[in-house]
């Protein structure tokens, strides 16, 4: 996995990435302590959190066509560059005002939108596809480090100095990211230039008419509306299930974070002896086992055993799909089939976040979770039952 950092567009994408996912991460922490502290009402904490998947969710999709029609590399450059600014407005002056800290959060989720869409879409331009997998896999690696290395020194930080010199940081490490990026070699757009709209259909196109495309998409998207269940009650699990309070919440959160990290070392293998498509729908079918035993068995142990699974299995299927998706969509059409992807999945995810609102007061934790889990591995199933996940005659390799 780690010698897609001896190519070196990819090294500055990936460094790019690490150093602003750490300021995103104490950001977000301070961002939300500042929503709190200043009204003592969760409504605005929700408003926030809202707001930024509402902008995931609808605008990703618009401003997908933008990744395809410029420069990619500008693209990131310039979004970065934004990014800073709208930071460095907090501390300015927006800290006390809830709609203009609620207005920026929005902007700020669009404009990361547009940046995964660019920046996942480069990947392939990058690396040749034998190192396709690995590259994913370090930047997925990037995600999960950030999660334990520094949430809890986001929240150390905050509770020490104050919100503010997060902020800064925060808008410093756009800068740097900006800077690092700049060393990527020239990514020209590959789209023809046409109808703005007609270019946001066109990226939708595929993500029903394109059979891997349909197939992996949409069992992604029906298992992180029932598999995310599981971020939403993990509060409720730990604490009302379990019986071992919010400390020991947070240690469940920090071995699915771990397992995450050391699935790297199980998917790569796989991916190596199987192909994507088998370890993707192996992996997805059995985090929904996963996730059904932790309501069948609700086992202080059992639980901490189950929540390393997951993050294993978590590894297991997004690393490939992501490769799969790459691979399977044509190369003037990746940027605005990144931005479908990420709304689609977000969406997802804010569906799931309703139904374990709903349920779980009409079943209870234990049976929610027991649901969702048999039914992300029948989906799975379903899939696979039916002919899997095709396999790409030819795969594009890198420039």
């Amino acid at each position: 996995m780690w010698s897609a950092l001896k190519l070196p567009g990819f090294r500055w994408l990936f460094l790019s990435n690490l150093v602003s996912l750490i300021g995103s991460k104490i950001h977000r922490i301070a961002l939300l302590f500042v929503a709190y502290q200043e009204t003592q009402n969760a409504v605005w904490v929700s408003l926030i959190l809202g707001s930024q998947f509402l902008a995931s969710a609808v605008l990703g999709p618009l401003l997908g066509p933008l990744s395809d029609r410029y420069d990619r590399r500008v693209l990131m450059v310039f979004t970065d560059l934004v990014r800073a600014v709208l930071v460095a407005c907090i501390p300015l002056f927006a800290i006390n005002s809830m709609p203009l800290l609620m207005a920026i959060a929005f902007l700020m989720a669009a404009l990361e939108s547009l940046h995964y869409a660019a920046s996942n879409s480069t990947i392939p331009d990058l690396v040749p596809s034998s190192k396709l997998d690995g590259a994913n896999g370090l930047m997925v690696f990037v995600g999960r480090f950030a999660d334990v290395a520094f949430v809890a020194l986001a929240g150390v930080l905050v509770a020490n100095v104050g919100p503010k010199p997060a902020f800064w940081i925060d808008a410093a490490s756009y800068l740097i990211a900006a800077g690092l990026l700049a060393f990527l070699p020239s990514l020209p757009s590959k789209a023809e230039k046409g109808g703005y709209f007609a270019s946001v259909a066109a990226g939708l196109r595929p993500l029903w008419q394109n059979s891997v495309l349909r197939r992996t998409i949409g069992t992604l998207a029906l298992a992180a509306a029932f598999g995310s269940v599981e971020a939403a009650l993990g509060i409720v699990y730990a604490v009302g299930a379990l019986k071992i309070g919010v400390q020991g919440f947070g240690v469940l959160e920090a071995l699915m974070a771990g397992g995450a990290i050391l699935g790297l070392l199980v998917t790569m293998p796989l991916i190596q002896r199987l192909s994507r498509e088998r370890v993707f729908l192996l992996g997805l079918g059995t985090w929904g086992l996963f996730l059904a035993s932790t309501g069948l068995f609700p086992f202080p142990v059992w639980a901490g055993i189950a929540m390393v699974a997951l993050g294993i299995l978590n590894t297991m299927f997004i690393v490939p799909a992501r490769s799969i998706i790459q691979l399977a969509a044509p190369p003037e059409l990746r940027g605005r089939i990144m931005a479908a992807f990420g709304a689609t999945m977000q969406s997802a995810v804010l569906v799931g976040t309703f139904l374990a609102g709903i349920l779980e007061p009409r079943l209870g934790v234990l049976m929610v979770l027991i649901i969702s889990g048999m039914a992300v591995f029948l989906a799975s199933l379903a899939v696979f039952l039916l002919g899997g996940i095709p396999r790409l005659s030819s795969e594009p390799q890198a420039r």
